[in-house]
């Protein structure tokens, strides 16, 4: 598992566009829109101060999956998982888990009560990966303007960090 930097850009680019072209209903972007992106706009999804992007890479070197962490913006009690994608390759290898394990461990790390995701409906496989890990349908949903898609919302409600005394 690794956290990407500004540096990495050239590599989230291609595992983003990869994953928007293999997976097009999955996301709320599109290829076309992220593919416009220049270098400055890639760094800047990795700068420091940006929503954490995690990757994992197989013993070869070869990217095989990614997801994004970010926090709520108007409640510092939730934070969000998103852009999560697992290489066909890799899909059943425990992949999937140790990218949200890992969103989930940064999640708490920040102090979030909650961590919500937004999963396609009939993506029946992602949403079994996410029920396995904690999260459940909260009953939200959103009809998505640009493909007809409907969206449904999950939450983990976390366990909260230990105090240190």
């Amino acid at each position: 598992m690794r956290r990407l930097r500004p540096e990495d850009h050239e590599l989230i680019r291609t595992i983003r566009l990869r994953s928007l072209t293999l997976e097009p209903t999955a996301y709320g972007s599109t290829f076309e829109r992220e593919a416009a992106f220049s270098d400055d706009d890639w760094r800047e999804r990795l700068a420091p101060d940006a929503s954490p992007h995690f990757v994992t890479i197989d013993d070869s070197g070869a990217p095989t999956g990614m997801v994004v962490g970010a926090p709520d913006a108007d409640d510092t009690n939730v934070a969000h998982l998103f852009a999560m994608w697992v290489d066909p390759h890799a899909r059943g290898s425990g992949t999937a888990d140790a990218l949200v394990a890992e969103v989930v461990r940064w999640a708490v790390a920040q102090g979030c009560a909650e961590l919500h995701l937004r999963v396609t409906e009939g993506n029946e496989r992602a949403e079994r990966m996410y029920r396995r890990n904690g999260f459940d349908r909260t009953g939200q949903w959103w009809f998505r303007v640009r493909d007809g898609h409907v969206e449904h919302e999950l939450v983990n409600r976390l366990q909260p960090k230990p105090l240190v005394e």
